[in-house]
This record gives structure tokens, sequence and C-alpha cells, in this order.
């Protein structure tokens, strides 16, 4: 589920905009169709189509754009996680300088609005949204939930030395034991200096293989295989410190509330690769 290249968007304008506007008159989700927030999204989609036209969103503020930005994807995070019907394309607005944490192809090279570009996933053959508690419905959606809520834990690390939660909030529960191990971590490297944003930083993940085991109304059970590779480098000593290189099976334990399914524990075993002595027995990245 590769975010779209900006040619491909292209390519597929007619349906994007509809897909687009039929969100917009979604009314659990859109009060005022018309309200700043969805007016900005529409000329996110503009610039997308029109890269040199100007637009009345050019002149906005750092923090009026973030506000925006903020408005538009609390909405359409409840919007997607909730259990209804299926959508063909999923939108997302993202700062233009974690561009590369989410589409690493498309960076340096994709249209920005106020700072931010809007992302677009075509999962119109993916069926990720399901449309009932059936099982056969809910197995695409829960491997999409873990899918998603590895990428948020590598943009989280990508990110580093500034802190950001709000991603994670997304799909992991927020006192959960999985999202309270990575925070921690996040806080650990941060004070030590520890990064894996430098340049020509090789850290990568795959997510190998994922399935649902089990299935009850409000419990889910799904087992990866994953590959990580991590190079921390250390602002301090300006050269690299540690690296985690990793391929492991691990078993998220997910719940289902108001918004959806996410992830309440990631169970894994203790890496194999050697851990410097300073570290805890509980770093597990």
């Amino acid at each position: 589920m590769e975010y779209l290249q900006h040619d491909e968007i292209l390519a597929d304008r007619d349906k994007i905009e509809n897909a687009l506007e039929y969100l917009l008159s979604t009314g659990s989700i859109v009060g005022k169709p018309k309200a700043r927030q969805w007016t900005f999204l529409r000329a996110s989609l503009r610039r997308l189509f029109a890269p040199g036209e100007p637009s009345a969103f050019d002149g906005l503020s750092a923090v009026q754009a973030a506000q925006l930005k903020f408005e538009v994807e609390d909405k359409l995070r409840r919007f997607y996680l909730r259990p209804g019907e299926s959508v063909d394309f999923v939108f997302r607005l993202v700062h233009k300088s974690a561009l590369s944490s989410y589409a690493p192809a498309v960076a340096g090279v994709y249209p920005a609005l106020a700072d931010y570009c809007l992302l677009i996933r075509d999962i119109g053959h993916d069926r990720s949204i399901p449309a009932s508690d059936d099982p056969s419905a809910l197995r695409p959606y829960l491997e999409r939930v873990v899918s998603e809520a590895n990428d948020a834990e590598f943009r989280a690390y990508a990110r580093l030395p500034e802190i950001d939660a709000d991603d994670l909030s997304g799909w992991f529960f927020p006192e959960s034991p999985a999202k309270k191990e990575i925070m921690n971590l996040l806080s650990r490297h941060q004070k030590k200096g520890w990064v894996i944003c430098n340049p020509l930083n090789p850290s990568t993940k795959r997510l190998l293989d994922v399935r649902v085991k089990k299935i009850e109304p409000n419990e889910a059970v799904v087992a990866t295989t994953e590959y990580w590779y991590l190079r921390w480098w250390d602002t301090n000593e300006v050269s690299y410190a540690y690296s985690y290189r990793e391929t492991n099976r691990q078993t998220y334990i997910l719940r289902k509330d108001s918004e959806g399914w996410k992830v309440l524990e990631n169970l894994r075993a203790m890496p194999r690769t050697s851990v410097p002595y300073r570290w805890s027995r509980r770093h597990k990245r």
C-alpha cells in the first residue's frame, strides 16, 4: 500500500477528485464542506494537479497551517479507522520535512502547499476498511492496522531528535505497553543524541509477513515477520554508536475502541544483535 507517485496521481485525476468530493460530502466527517480546513484540503489536491498555480493559502503562517492540518487529519483518521463503507483512496497531509519518512520515493520532488504535502494511497483493490465485523472482512483491516503501526513506529525513530507522539496515537492505545515502550526508547535516544536522520543513514525496515491468528469481539492477535535495520548515529561523538539489525517474529495484540482497532501490546524476543553494556535489557530497537 505505497503512496502514489505524482505522475500516478495525475493519471488518476478524475477518480481522485471524485473520491475527495465524495468524502467531503459525507456528513459524518464533514459538518461544513466550505469550512477553512476542508478548503485547505481541496487546495492541497489542486496544488498536485497545478503546482505552479497561485493559492490563497500560499502565505499561510506555520501555526495556521499546522492547525488546519491537525483538524483535517483528526477527522480523516477517525473516518478511516471505523468500520463502514469501503473507500478507494486514502488522503493524508504530511509536512514536507517528514516526507521521506512516509514516501521516500517522492521526497524532494513533491508539490507542497503551506509546507504540507497531500499524499494519496490507492486501496480500491485492497478493501482495508471493513463493512462489518465479519472475520473475513476484518482480516485485511487488522493487517492494515498493524502495517500502519509498524510504519508509524519507524517514522517516530526517523524524527529524532524531535519526539512527536501524534502519529503513534492513531495506531496505538494512549497508555498501552506497546506505545510506552516506543516512547521510552525515543526518550532515551533523544537524551543520548542518537538519530537515524543523518545524511546517508541506511536505516530501513520491512514487514515481510503479516497474518491474523485470532479474532474475538474486542481482541485480535496478529503475527508478523519483520526486518529492521536501525543504524544509530551519535550526534555528540559524530560517529555511529550502535546498529540494530534483526529479522524476527512478533505478535501484536489489538483491541477495539470507539474509533476502531489499535495496538495494545507488541510481543517480541530479545534482539540477537550485540547490545552496548549501557543499554538496559528492555531496549528492543
